[in-house]
């Protein structure tokens, strides 16, 4: 008879406890290996995330820099005093005279001073420096804009610039005569020059329906003078219902009234 410890029932159990560990160590084991790699997949997900804060921590921050308001350019300064109109030129103190007289004494042509002008063609003569007045509008439909002008009977254009800028309107009526029923003296301005004299324009309306073949000349009347200067016609063509714009200087002296006259060819003999 076999000892109990050799017994087959005995060594069975006993192989069954040791096998029992065993088997309890391998399925430990086994959890760990299966468990392992999950955690290695953490460790390796952890590992590929760590370089983008790293990326994040080392990526400079910047900070969006402070207003500063920088001091104006000196080539900004110079262009915004451009900008500002220049000071009006001071006017000779003969063309203020000519303008007292002409708006204050009571033996002259009475004017009124303004700020507007309807002859725009009147800026070519303007003296450098000095304060353009403000441009009347022209109603096209109505008034064609003046075609040209009569300077001294060979010249067309305005080279003198002697204008002050200054604006007279007669306050009467009488300072002009139209020697034939075919036109219209439609607006007079004087205009004060720095000598003290005046430039005189007109427009001239041909309201005909032919085309008017005339002269045009302006009479002055000077101070300390017996008569009038005798007027020097020019020769003028307007065509049929058209305007044209002309201006006369007057003589040296004091102005005191001045006459536009406007004659046809056919009444050549008149003065």
């Amino acid at each position: 008879m076999l000892p109990k410890a050799h017994h087959p029932l005995v060594m069975k159990l006993q192989l069954a406890f040791v096998a029992a560990p065993l088997a309890l160590s391998l399925l430990i084991t086994g959890c760990s290996s299966t468990t392992a790699p999950a955690a290695k997949k953490t460790a390796a997900t952890k590992t590929v995330a760590a370089p983008s804060k790293a990326a994040e921590k080392a990526a400079p921050v910047t900070a969006p820099a402070p207003k500063v308001e920088a001091p104006p350019a000196p080539a900004a300064e110079s262009a915004a005093q451009a900008a500002e109109p220049a000071e009006p030129i001071k006017i000779a103190p003969e063309a203020l005279a000519l303008v007292e007289r002409l708006t204050q004494a009571v033996d002259t042509q009475r004017h009124e001073l303004i700020d507007t002008t309807g002859f725009p063609e009147a800026l070519n003569s303007l003296e450098v420096g000095a304060r353009a007045p403000k441009i009347e509008a022209i109603d096209i439909s109505n008034q064609p804009p003046p075609e040209g002008l009569t300077a001294d009977g060979s010249s067309t254009q305005l080279v003198v610039r002697d204008w002050t800028g200054l604006v007279l309107v007669p306050i009467s009526t009488s300072l002009s005569k139209a020697y034939t029923s075919e036109v219209r003296l439609l607006k007079t301005e004087a205009h004060p020059l720095n000598d003290g004299r005046v430039r005189v324009w007109t427009r001239i309306h041909n309201i005909g329906n032919q085309t008017l073949h005339g002269q045009v000349a302006c009479r002055f009347t000077m101070r300390n003078q017996p008569t009038a200067t005798s007027p020097y016609f020019y020769e003028l063509q307007l065509p049929p219902h058209g305007f044209r714009d002309v201006f006369f200087i007057s003589p040296d002296g004091d102005l005191m009234s001045y006459t536009v006259l406007v004659r046809s060819e056919e009444m050549k003999s008149f003065k």
